[in-house]
């Protein structure tokens, strides 16, 4: 006689508000096979409307690529949602044990464990992880082995009727709401498969006039106003934004491979690679841009960045948003051929305190005494038509108007750029 196909489980049943729920695994193939997008499931309309966000074909390709480079790949939890069925629990009771006669076990210690049955044709959907179920299914596509591993799943029951469509969307709610994520600023202190990220960390622990009194951690790129971070250059995530910036071409394949390095697993030669060239630019900085220097060479407690930012503006690079914008520059004119300190050395002449032109207005409040926000393209094109450069064109078809963005910004339609300070650099032999 054949035996019926049982879908059975050893799992933990445990409780937490209204809900019970059961946590378990299941392999790779199975979540492939038994987990349903939910516009597969019946009623997928409605369902659609509170359940399921836009499954990315890109972070799906992200997640498949994670888990067949990398060999430490590990994933939290999904958690799925049951339609058209209930789980059956068969709870394995702990008794009298010889191996355990010196703990005394309460009663949640001798029910929590059990099997979990289902009958099979259940409708199986994710509350929460529809992008990693994407990239199980899209990794098994290449690598079919990769089906026998195992993956952590949460189980709640969701019933057919108005009142368990309101939990099941209640409780979707509430993973989205309260589940909050790591932020960039400890992604880049933690991540080991983020090239940029472990070149970041390297510099801080090796490269004394970027170390952490210099680069703090914080949760923005921008650094706090406050008096723990007055000797402060810039932070982790502008430090970060910095490595990414100069390590790849401002091209389509250079935006490529940057997603490629961010993903990793890490090239150590690459990461040798991008860290020299760090060193090589914040060496041409501290070279042409005497308040770098000053400042990477005093003792942090004496706070000497502080007076680079100040109730005039200050200096542009003691800010990590004009730092991006100066950066930028020097990536683009290492696209056309100028050498990192070439370009640094020519960036160098230009106005770098934000109280003078052409920053008042883009990049600065003088009567409020504020930054301005938003004007980051801009500040990048300023700093290349003060070398003699024309701005990258913002489609193939369509060429970046300078003077137009910069009356704009300055809110002055008769504003000219001819007025700006110009510091062309010498013409090149293949300009």
């Amino acid at each position: 006689m054949k035996k019926e196909k049982l879908y059975v489980f050893p799992s933990l049943r445990a409780t937490m508000g209204d809900w019970w729920y059961y946590v378990t695994t299941m392999t790779f193939q199975e979540v492939a096979t038994r987990v349903l997008p939910v516009d597969e499931i019946h009623e997928r309309k409605e369902l659609t409307t509170w359940i399921q966000r836009t499954i990315t074909s890109k972070r799906r390709q992200q997640i498949a690529r994670y888990l067949l480079t990398q060999p430490q790949r590990f994933f939290n939890g999904i958690v799925v949602g049951i339609y058209g069925g209930e789980p059956e629990w068969f709870p394995v009771i702990v008794g009298e044990n010889p191996a355990l006669t010196s703990i005394d076990l309460d009663e949640r210690a001798k029910t929590s464990m059990g099997l979990l049955k289902l009958a099979g044709d259940e409708e199986i959907f994710a509350i929460d992880g529809q992008h990693r179920v994407e990239g199980i299914k899209e990794s098994l596509k290449k690598r079919p082995e990769l089906g026998t591993e195992e993956q952590c799943i949460i189980f709640v029951a969701h019933k057919k009727t108005d009142a368990g469509r309101e939990r099941t969307r209640r409780l979707f709610s509430t993973l989205n709401k309260y589940a909050i994520p790591v932020s960039q600023g400890e992604l880049v202190a933690l991540s080991e498969d983020d090239a940029f990220a472990i070149v970041v960390r390297k510099l801080i622990d090796t490269y004394s006039p970027l170390n952490k009194d210099f680069v703090p951690l914080t949760g923005t790129t921008n650094i706090p106003n406050r008096e723990k971070y007055k000797s402060c250059v810039t932070t982790v995530l502008g430090l970060y934004t910095i490595v990414k910036t100069i390590a790849c071409p401002k091209t389509a394949a250079g935006g490529r491979e940057s997603n490629l390095l961010k993903i990793g697993p890490p090239d150590s030669e690459k990461i040798r690679s991008i860290y020299e060239q760090q060193r090589a630019f914040w060496e041409s900085l501290r070279r042409y841009i005497p308040e770098i220097k000053e400042v990477t060479n005093s003792n942090p407690k004496e706070q000497l960045a502080s007076k680079y930012r100040n109730d005039s503006g200050g200096h542009i690079l003691f800010r990590p948003f004009g730092q991006k914008a100066f950066v930028n520059a020097v990536r683009i004119l290492m696209d056309r051929n100028v050498s990192m300190e070439g370009a640094i050395k020519a960036l160098s002449k230009v106005p770098l305190y934000l109280d003078q032109r052409p920053w008042t207005g883009v990049l600065w409040n003088p009567t409020a005494k504020k930054v301005i926000w938003g004007n980051d393209l801009l500040a990048q094109n300023l700093f290349l038509h003060m070398v003699g450069e024309l701005p990258p064109p913002k489609s193939k078809s369509a060429p970046y108007n300078l003077i137009e963005a910069y009356r704009k910004a300055v809110d002055d339609p008769s504003a000219d750029i001819k007025d700006i300070p110009m510091f062309p650099m010498k013409k090149r032999a293949n300009a």
